[in-house]
């Protein structure tokens, strides 16, 4: 139980301030007329890169915060935290996995946005804006950076820890419900929408780490999923209709 405040303690002021202090760097420079003289139309073309900025430095200090937490049990964080050799056949089956899981959590949210009121995920508006006309960062952000530390923090370190106390059963339960709920808050979407094809995600993700013993798999399908969303994004032009 100590672990765990000490952990919030430092976790939470530190994930506060890896989203604050990229917005007071661009604020003050929007303030001294320097994006908009980088720019010549404001805001727009700064906005990739300050998307890139902020998800290096939040997912930066996620890394960051488990490690420690990682190394203060010594001997070899990296693979307590799941790194750990994985038969390739089982990696080859991410990105077909991936398609499947993506059409069933597409399903889910179809299913809920009519009892809803006709609520559309936010998550696609989010990225769209976030990220504008430049997919590249895009990518790197959400398929790269974003399925890597995540991997880490809710299989490796969250699951990880759990499964010692709780078994497999509970902590797959568990750590699902912690990557719906921390996914749907950070995109400010309803969690009736999007808690449940999120928790069915995560339940899988923890599943294919458990059954494969590596993070590796599980970073490919999630990787995976995460490309054919941000491509299914750009590709349907989601910028246009959030405006």
């Amino acid at each position: 139980m100590r672990q765990i405040v000490l952990a919030v303690l430092i976790a939470v002021p530190a994930v506060v301030a890896a989203y604050a202090v990229p917005a007071l760097v661009v604020l003050a420079l929007h303030q001294m007329g320097v994006v908009h003289a980088l720019s010549g139309r404001a805001w727009a073309p700064i906005s990739p890169y300050y998307s890139f900025v902020v998800t290096v430095t939040f997912y930066g200090v996620l890394l960051a915060i488990v490690l420690f937490f990682a190394k203060r049990r010594g001997g070899r964080a990296w693979a307590r935290l799941g790194l750990r050799p994985f038969p390739l056949w089982v990696v080859v089956l991410m990105p077909p996995l991936a398609l499947v899981l993506q059409v069933v959590t597409v399903i889910i949210s179809a299913l809920l946005s009519p009892l809803l009121g006709g609520m559309k995920n936010p998550q696609a508006c989010n990225i769209s804006q976030a990220f504008g006309s430049d997919p590249f960062l895009a990518l790197i952000s959400i398929a790269v950076i974003a399925p890597v530390v995540e991997e880490i923090v809710f299989r490796g370190f969250i699951y990880g820890g759990l499964r010692r106390r709780w078994g497999v059963t509970g902590s797959v339960v568990a750590s699902a419900l912690v990557f719906a709920l921390a996914h749907s808050f950070s995109v400010g979407g309803s969690i009736v929408l999007l808690g449940p094809s999120l928790f069915v995600a995560g339940a899988a993700l923890a599943i294919v780490y458990e059954r494969s013993r590596s993070l590796v798999p599980g970073m490919v399908l999630h990787a995976s999923f995460n490309s054919i969303a941000v491509v299914a994004i750009f590709l349907v032009g989601a910028h246009a209709s959030c405006r």
